[in-house]
């Protein structure tokens, strides 16, 4: 999905609220090795790291028993930043399925309030604010 933001920018807002948000954790740091944490308890642990372009995590879903992993891509492209989420190491094809609409409805939001708040620079710049 692309959304309207670059690369740099969306990069922080990933790392800082959306992810975080997401995947029900304190932080992502982005040091290879380093432990995804939610209120003292470890959740994942970051596998792969490329700043400012792909992030890989294993992390375990609340709704799953099992560790997962995450690929998180971006990609610039016209118009915005092209966004490319996979998840590996899900058991079936119920489960694929049910975290392919977990992502698709997140992206969603993510794309949304990105346009929403490119509309209200736009109305600060056009009010001469």
């Amino acid at each position: 999905m692309t959304v309207p933001a670059t690369p740099d920018d969306l990069w922080q807002q990933l790392l800082a609220d959306w992810l975080p948000l997401w995947l029900g954790t304190d932080t992502i740091p982005q040091m290879v090795g380093a432990p995804l944490h939610r209120r003292g308890s470890v959740r994942g642990r970051v596998v792969g790291c490329h700043v400012g372009r792909r992030l890989r995590l294993r992390w375990t879903p609340p709704t799953l028993d099992h560790e997962t992993e995450i690929d998180v891509a971006l990609e610039s492209e016209t118009g915005g930043t092209a966004v490319r989420v996979h998840q590996d190491r899900l058991l079936g094809p119920a489960e694929r399925q049910d975290q392919l609409l977990r992502w698709e409805s997140r992206l969603r939001e993510l794309t949304e309030a990105l346009g929403a708040e490119q509309e209200r620079l736009r109305q600060r710049e056009a009010e001469g604010i």
